[in-house]
């Protein structure tokens, strides 16, 4: 039985994004084993059957003696589970794991460069900082024997592979997570409602700010409006807005925010747009569910939004950081019944042919099969 190890920051986002892809691994024979920060879903994890190894990685820790304990530890635990395939994902496991594989050195790896949002989209002092350090340190890694890459959508791919990060041979590019069309079914809108949906963690990055000026925009012309935010702050990200803040913007009348939800699908159909002014994305997960859902967008002209939002067919892309056009784009899809139908009958199609779970899940198994045969 091929044992597979995943490593991730937290296990929540295991199971927003990689769960299916673990159980279907399971089904076809794999043991899984999952290193992350555990907290409420480790439960969820344990049931399923997957061998839990929890680490005290910090997503935003730059402490060098700190990082080399945490190094070390993943050696342990590597020799410990004696994995076939470690899944390493997103950047601070990659660079660890990557490493502490190297030392075990008995099992294929796969890198899986998500979440680079705050990274490669801040122009803060600590990220301009970081930045040429990391593309030194994924050059190396990435281009190491052994290594497979994952990546979610093709301007990522062809910028990896044109700056020489990693051989076309060893890339393949899996469109997101995947979406459930049996949970997130495709049902006509409510015309009788005026609700804009953003589902997104409270993150600067994600554009929040520019959403909730977009909201006092659209207020103006439609008064009626709600604007919905769906999702928590994240404090363990250095661009999370507070809890404060957000309740403020509450008061203020601009925004309803639900905080975390699990009803994601009910809210989806509840909505009439669904809207990410993201700063950068891999492939939002978020905008292939509402894809699946038959929903409009309204999102951002960036790497990963256009990779779901073809502009004119399924939505409409709007540029980075202008909460002018983004409430341009919503006032004309909210006064545009007709539009938002068509918009949102090609989406659903997109999630059919590009984005279901079955075709993500068997992409992935097929790049552990290749792994494997090496």
């Amino acid at each position: 039985m091929p044992k597979l190890h995943f490593v991730v920051n937290e296990d929540w986002a295991f199971v927003s994004h990689f769960f299916e892809r673990a159980v279907a691994a399971q089904a076809a024979g794999h043991s899984v084993g999952i290193s992350a920060h555990c907290g409420e879903k480790q439960s969820l994890l344990e049931g399923a059957g997957f061998t839990l190894y929890p680490h005290n990685i910090s997503r935003s820790g730059t402490n060098p003696f700190i990082e080399i304990r945490n190094l070390l530890a993943m050696v342990k635990v590597f020799r410990k589970s004696q994995p076939d395939i470690i899944h390493l994902i997103a950047l601070k496991p990659i660079v660890i794991g990557a490493i502490a594989a190297r030392i075990y050195g008995k099992a294929q790896v796969v890198c899986a460069p998500i979440g680079m949002g705050y990274l490669f989209s801040s122009s803060d002092r600590k990220a301009r900082f970081l930045q040429p350090v990391i593309r030194f340190m994924l050059r190396r890694i990435l281009s190491l024997r052994n290594t497979q890459v994952i990546i979610e959508n093709d301007e990522d791919c062809e910028s990896l592979i044109s700056g020489k990060f990693v051989e076309k041979s060893n890339i393949q590019v899996i469109k997101g997570a995947g979406v459930d069309l049996s949970l997130y079914k495709a049902t006509p809108e409510n015309l009788d409602t005026q609700i804009v949906t953003m589902f997104a963690r409270v993150l600067r990055d994600k554009g929040v700010l520019d959403y909730v000026e977009a909201a006092n925009i659209v207020h103006t012309q439609f008064p009626n409006a709600v604007f919905q935010l769906v999702g928590d702050c994240d404090p363990g990200n250095p661009t999370s807005f507070s809890e404060k803040e957000v309740r403020s913007w509450e008061t203020a009348g601009s925004i309803k925010w639900l905080g975390y939800r699990t009803d994601v699908p009910e809210l989806l159909a509840a909505s009439n747009i669904v809207c990410l002014p993201s700063y950068r994305e891999g492939l939002p997960k978020t905008l292939i569910e509402a894809c699946a859902a038959q929903r409009a967008i309204v999102a951002t002209d960036v790497t990963g939004c256009r990779e779901v939002v073809a502009h004119e067919s399924n939505g409409l892309l709007v540029p980075v950081r202008n909460p002018e056009k983004l409430a341009e784009a919503i006032s004309q899809l909210l006064g545009d019944q007709v539009q938002r139908t068509t918009f949102a009958k090609n989406g659903r199609v997109r999630a059919e042919t590009e984005f279901s779970s079955p075709i993500v899940i068997e992409q992935t198994l097929a790049v552990y099969k290749k792994v494997l045969s090496n």
